[in-house]
């Protein structure tokens, strides 16, 4: 059974012209200085690429590991997308790489990284391999993979209304080292959440 399902795996998977096969990872530079953005304005960017691989991609999470200053800028935001139809995940981690050369804050780069469903080292992709999980059931997995987390509309209050929504609740921008980022919550839906070592704030998304 298993050598009959490995051979029928591998058929079906050459067949699979949609989803992506093998993971993808490309980093661009762009040409001349870069100053930090807010949310939307690196989104733009990361929505090419998510486009690009995937034209029904959905927008899942927005981090600024760093924080933002006070009128919403950020100089890293990453966003992570799920390509329905490429069957992966992909993250884009747009920032200034500092180099002076280009300008005061750096070059902008985006890296970007495409994973398929499931990773390559996961125990459903050996599943599959070995025999024991027909190729066919992936998509039901791909959908329940899919419920777990929310989308994220492309239309939202930015960051810089995140921002001043999150200091009227108490969020003080003296230095203190925070993570500011957007997800689809249980119950509340789609918010903003600043985080500090001791406390969290959190407003509407959009």
């Amino acid at each position: 059974m298993s050598l009959w399902r490995r051979l029928n795996n591998r058929i079906e998977r050459g067949l699979d012209r949609a989803s992506l096969r093998e993971p993808l990872a490309q980093t661009e530079k762009l040409r001349g200085g870069g100053v930090p953005c807010l949310a939307s304005q690196a989104l733009e960017r990361a929505v090419q690429q998510a486009h690009r691989l995937d034209a029904d991609a959905r927008l899942k999470r927005i981090v600024a590991s760093q924080g933002a200053a006070a009128d919403g800028a950020a100089g890293r935001w990453l966003f992570q997308f799920e390509l329905p139809v490429a069957r992966a995940t992909l993250r884009c981690d747009w920032y200034l790489d500092g180099d002076s050369a280009a300008g005061r804050f750096g070059r902008e780069c985006l890296e970007t990284r495409a994973t398929p469903f499931p990773p390559p080292d996961s125990d459903a992709a050996r599943r599959v391999a070995a025999g024991s999980l027909a190729y066919a059931q992936l998509a039901a997995l791909w959908r329940e993979e899919r419920r777990r987390q929310g989308d994220l509309m492309l239309v939202f209050d930015d960051s810089d209304v995140a921002i001043a929504a999150l200091q009227k609740q108490g969020l003080v921008l003296d230095g203190t080292r925070f993570t500011l980022h957007a997800e689809v919550l249980p119950v509340v839906g789609a918010s903003w959440v600043a985080t500090t070592a001791a406390q969290t704030w959190r407003c509407r998304f959009a």
